[in-house]
């Protein structure tokens, strides 16, 4: 290999693409998993619960449960939230920094692996510029890919230079490894960086067959493997203790309306994830149609009289085999795909089932090898005469312009949920997701007619969508139908008998009828399924105390054992005491209450009603 030095003019070049096709993604709002992992989670307040970032699952909940484990991914959150707070603008910089910076990495690692400059600017400046990047950068928690990527591309910097005993060589091999835990620890899919090394390393290894550059490649890095291999494991082991698996939790599953190809046989899985693979060189080939859902069912799988199920893995072994020819050549274009196959595979569904069928954050990556591609297309040649060289370069300026404004269209689509789920249904109509999700948004925004049309068409797409079937319960039920919210929810308990929303709508639009025994009934049922229910368990003590039923005690002192600390349910259960006479005993929970929460209104109002004697008695 012979290395290139990444100028100055070329990395401000780099940097000034990526602030200009992202800069109208600053002033967007939090969107989509933005507010659970960013904006409303308690986890990175405050530096007292960074101990919670490491102890549990990427979601929050217990240990025990979910399916990813991301703690150096939301410690970048803490420490900005510790910084300026809950402002989104703070959070978009930032990701469009490692977007720029993932960029200047991607562009260093080209010319270390000695690709010609004008190749490696141009590829850098495709991967700058491109929008199937938008919902890695744009989205804010998309940023798992961006900070992965960017930890990934410096590993694989380092490692380089660790192989090719240039630099403080010997500093270079602990902080390769740093880099892989930190990677790792952001995001899954950066697990596969040794195998992008060793690509790297064939790569640059002296002459010979492949087999031979391989071993070379082998021997070289072997420290490196090795100590990648152990961080790996302590990753995996630290993941097991967190989410009880390696992988996920046993106890969680795939949901099928977000993976339709977690279910199948593994021979069709793998099928679907080679088209997939095609489908995602589509995306990145003509970035026309973009979309941030394709669950169920905008991508049906595909069976065995499908001509691309078994069309698709013949071409991908055939491509795979004519990339590993044009390794041994020094190809660059053999060197991109086999770097774009191998940093999809983890998300590819080819090996395992993942929690999504496909998403174009997770091309992030893998895009820096189709970049590698067309670059090498547009700029490998530009040798050949000044005339061809400014006909080339005409070429990429064109291109760059077309995919950047592509992008700075596609960052609008972002700037809200409004716009995004808006958006989702427009794009990906057949998705059973994408119209829950343009319902909920407008449930919250009060258009509920709007959310009952839309909870039905994804119950219509995708029959089995039980919290679609709650989602229109909950709307007949605002909008008067009792009749079919009864019915809607009942459709939903009747799909998941777990579902706790299930029941508790259920009982909801019973009371709603005056059917207060049917209520009774589905709460019970609930608190059956789900023992430690707050929601049921207060909402049946409610029930019991209106009907003056002697059970009720009984039923609060079960709410209470659920969540002592919960201000409600101890104003519920002070409420009742006061019903039954013990005023006194109903005094010192509403105070209790206060001085916890002093600003509490109905453990105010209660306090004053007790001491003027207008409380409820029996």
């Amino acid at each position: 290999m012979t290395p290139h030095r990444l100028r100055l003019s070329g990395a401000l070049l780099l940097f000034a693409a990526c602030l200009l096709s992202y800069a109208n993604a600053l002033p967007g709002d939090f969107t989509y998993d933005d507010k659970a992992i960013v904006r409303d989670n308690p986890r990175i307040r405050a530096p007292g619960t960074l101990d919670e970032i490491f102890t549990t699952q990427y979601f929050g909940g217990e240990r025990g449960t979910g399916t990813a484990y991301r703690p150096v991914l939301l410690l970048s959150y803490a420490m900005q939230w510790w910084i300026h707070g809950g402002e989104p603008v703070a959070f978009h910089v930032v990701n469009v920094l490692l977007h720029g910076v993932a960029t200047i990495l991607f562009a260093r690692l080209l010319l270390t692996l000695g690709i010609a400059r004008p190749a490696a600017l141009a590829s850098a400046l495709l991967f700058a510029v491109h929008p199937v990047h938008v919902e890695a950068v744009t989205s804010i928690v998309g940023r798992g890919e961006t900070q992965a990527a960017a930890l990934t591309l410096g590993y694989l910097l380092l490692g380089l230079r660790f192989a090719e005993r240039r630099g403080r060589r010997w500093l270079s091999l602990p902080a390769a490894l740093l880099l892989y835990g930190l990677a790792a620890l952001t995001k899954e899919s950066a697990a596969v960086a040794p195998a992008l090394l060793l690509l790297c390393l064939a790569w640059g290894a002296p002459g010979g067959g492949l087999w031979p550059r391989l071993r070379e490649a082998l021997r070289r890095g072997l420290p490196l493997y090795a100590g990648s291999a152990a961080i790996l494991l302590g990753v995996l082991r630290a993941r097991s203790w967190v989410l009880g698996g390696p992988l996920k939790a046993a106890s969680s599953g795939i949901f099928e309306l977000e993976n339709p190809l977690a279910k199948l046989p593994p021979l069709d899985r793998a099928a679907n994830a080679c088209i997939l693979f095609f489908v995602s060189l589509g995306r990145l080939a003509f970035p026309l149609r973009l979309s941030s859902d394709e669950s169920a069912w905008a991508t049906r799988p595909l069976g065995p009289r499908d001509v691309l199920f078994w069309l698709a893995p013949l071409l991908l072994a055939a491509l795979l085999a004519a990339a590993l020819r044009g390794l041994r050549l020094r190809a660059p274009a053999a060197a991109g795909f086999l770097f774009l196959a191998v940093a999809a595979l983890p998300a590819s569904n080819l090996l395992f089932p993942t929690g999504t069928i496909f998403a174009e954050r997770l091309a992030y990556l893998p895009s820096a090898g189709f970049c590698l591609i067309a670059g090498s297309w547009i700029l490998g040649g530009s040798e050949n005469g000044e005339g061809a060289r400014r006909a080339r370069l005409l070429l990429l300026a064109a291109v760059v312009v077309l995919l950047a404004a592509r992008t700075v269209v596609r960052n609008a689509v972002w700037a809200s949920d409004e716009t995004l789920f808006t958006n989702m249904v427009r794009v990906s109509p057949g998705s059973a997701k994408a119209h829950y999700d343009f319902a909920y948004m407008s449930a919250t925004a009060g258009r509920k007619r709007a959310a009952l049309e839309s909870y039905t068409r994804a119950t219509q797409i995708y029959p089995r969508y039980w919290d679609a079937w709650a989602g229109r319960g909950r709307m007949q039920r605002d909008l008067g139908d009792l009749v079919a919210s009864e019915a809607s929810y009942s459709e939903a308990v009747r799909i998941a008998p777990f579902y706790e929303n299930g029941y508790f709508g259920l009982g909801l639009a019973r009371e709603g009828r005056g059917d207060r025994a049917g209520a009774e009934e589905a709460y019970r049922a609930g608190l059956r399924q789900k023992s430690n229910s707050l929601p049921l368990a207060f909402r049946m003590a409610e029930l019991l105390t209106a009907e003056r039923r002697p059970t009720a005690g009984h039923a609060w002192h079960r709410a209470l054992a659920i969540d002592p600390t919960s201000a409600a349910t101890r104003i519920g259960y002070a409420r009742w005491l006061a019903a039954v006479g013990r005023r006194d005993e109903a005094l010192r929970e509403a105070r209790a209450v206060l001085r916890r929460t002093p600003r509490f209104a109905p453990a105010r109002e209660l306090e004053i009603r007790l001491l003027s004697g207008t409380a409820p008695a029996s």
